[in-house]
């Protein structure tokens, strides 16, 4: 066989709603339509081993994607391959990768290659070098936007551009992975639906997010007719009555976002649908377009009520008196909300992380569903990495590929993962672990977000993960205070 592509499961995740790894499967589309030989095993609905996979076909290529929290389950998986199949190349990327490449070849010997950025042209350059020049290491020099081992040594070639003209990869085929094992639904309606993406890159560079290192900064979008087609496909051969949109921002493009309502109108596609919106790059108007092509949830990220953080430490370019109106205007519309929210940013006081709670209550009729945050989480490729490792903040010891585990999680009534969040000297984990308590007692006295939410946790059938995560957050709380008693 030709390619073996593999995407694991991301541990903590396990019971949780899944997504189809959508760039991975764009990357696989582009392989087979170059005429490649390819098997797609996604860890999250399919229960093949890579390993003895591999042992029985002895890929050329093994193609690792994962994120950052499933870093290590992507380790394992490059492993298993590498010492069932030991003439495989294996190689890894996605958001983690591309941003760890010198650390990972550095202590990871299963892993030959790193793919940095879009991985489409990338990954046919290596199919090309594989199976035709015998996988030389000299000829590696020629691909873009990869680093590998030559002779011990760890070398970074040249970085690939982004892909312009996403028209020219086509559709993702989802015919690559069995699409009825995801069971993703849409929120509030209760039928199945599933994922598209309409465009890449993002402009921002909110110091929390990796998006505009990963996908540039350039905003390219596909064209709204090739979209819909996709969607028209997903509708009649996959039996999906409805779409999230997973960009990083819908509504960067007007004339992007208007062009898809008019080819949903057009066709008479009536189909529910969800995307992520940005305070200031829509009116009223736009919104009512949406609404009438067939959204009825919009996700937007305010993060913060002090306009200080905002400009300062999230660098999002955004005005409160903007948010607030955008939150009346889809309220006055019918269209839900689900608004992002954190604390804990570089250089963020308790005062103003307060503040961001005095923001969500005072804004809470307008606000459907509001995702909270306390505490951020450390991603490789952001300024939050950069400022956490030049201030001495990170873990003592703490290097990507080395095992790790954030128990501070308990603290703040969340499952255990492998990603550190940035604690600094103004805002401490207690400090942290206070203002989420207080925001979720405010919850509490929503009777409409207690049906919300209990809802969603039988829907996912995931009430036992939630007791445990909770319990276990204030059983720890209860041992930290007798202890200060005691002392």
């Amino acid at each position: 066989m030709d390619i073996l592509a593999v995407y694991p499961q991301e541990p903590e995740l396990a019971v949780f709603e899944k997504m189809p790894p959508l760039g991975m499967i764009w990357i696989g589309t582009t392989l087979q339509r170059a005429g490649y030989d390819l098997m797609f095993i996604d860890q999250q609905v399919d229960d093949r081993d890579p390993g003895r996979v591999a042992e029985e076909t002895r890929p050329r290529l093994a193609l690792v994607g994962g994120t950052t929290h499933s870093r290590f389950a992507s380790f394992a998986v490059a492993r298993s391959i590498k010492q069932a199949s030991t003439g495989t190349i294996v190689v890894y990327g996605g958001p983690h990768a591309s941003f760890t490449a010198e650390d990972t070849l550095d202590h990871v010997s299963s892993i030959d290659v790193v793919v940095h950025g879009e991985g489409e042209e990338i990954c046919l350059d290596l199919a090309s070098w594989a199976k035709q020049s015998g996988a030389r290491i000299e000829e590696l020099a020629r691909v873009q936007g990869i680093s590998y081992r030559d002779n011990g040594a760890i070398v970074h070639n040249d970085p690939r551009p982004v892909i312009q003209d996403l028209d020219g990869l086509g559709t993702p085929d989802r015919g690559l992975v069995p699409l009825d094992r995801y069971r993703m639904q849409m929120d509030y309606l209760g039928i199945p639906g599933t994922s598209v993406m309409t465009a890449r890159g993002c402009p921002i560079g909110c110091t929390f997010c990796s998006a505009s290192a990963m996908f540039g900064k350039t905003y390219r979008s596909r064209s709204p007719k090739l979209v819909v087609d996709e969607i028209e496909g997903l509708v009649s051969e996959h039996g999906v009555r409805g779409i999230k949109i997973f960009d990083s921002t819908f509504t960067l493009n007007r004339k992007h976002a208007l062009g898809f309502c008019n080819e949903l109108v057009r066709r008479g596609l009536k189909i529910p649908w969800e995307c992520e919106i940005r305070v200031g790059s829509v009116d009223k108007r736009l919104l009512a377009i949406m609404r009438d092509a067939g959204c009825y949830y919009v996700d937007v990220g305010i993060e913060s009520g002090s306009q200080r953080v905002l400009d300062e430490c999230v660098r999002k370019a955004i005005s409160l008196d903007d948010a607030e109106l955008l939150l009346r205007w889809s309220q006055e519309l019918g269209l839900l909300t689900k608004v992002f929210f954190t604390v804990g940013h570089p250089g963020e006081t308790v005062e103003e992380a307060q503040m961001t709670n005095r923001f969500i209550w005072k804004n809470r009729r307008t606000i459907r569903l509001a995702a909270y945050h306390a505490g951020l989480r450390i991603y490789p490729g952001t300024y939050m990495e950069r400022y956490a490792q030049e201030n001495g903040l990170l873990p003592a010891g703490f290097r990507w590929s080395a095992p790790y585990q954030n128990l501070a999680n308990r603290r703040l009534m969340r499952s255990v993962d492998n990603v550190p969040i940035l604690l600094q000297p103004g805002l401490q984990l207690e400090d942290l672990r206070r203002l989420r308590i207080r925001f979720i007692a405010c919850r509490l006295v929503s009777p409409r977000y207690l049906l919300e939410k209990a809802r969603s946790i039988l829907r996912q059938n995931t009430l036992f993960a939630y007791v445990m995560i909770i319990a276990h957050g204030f059983r720890i709380g209860g041992r930290k205070r007798r202890a200060g008693r005691r002392a």
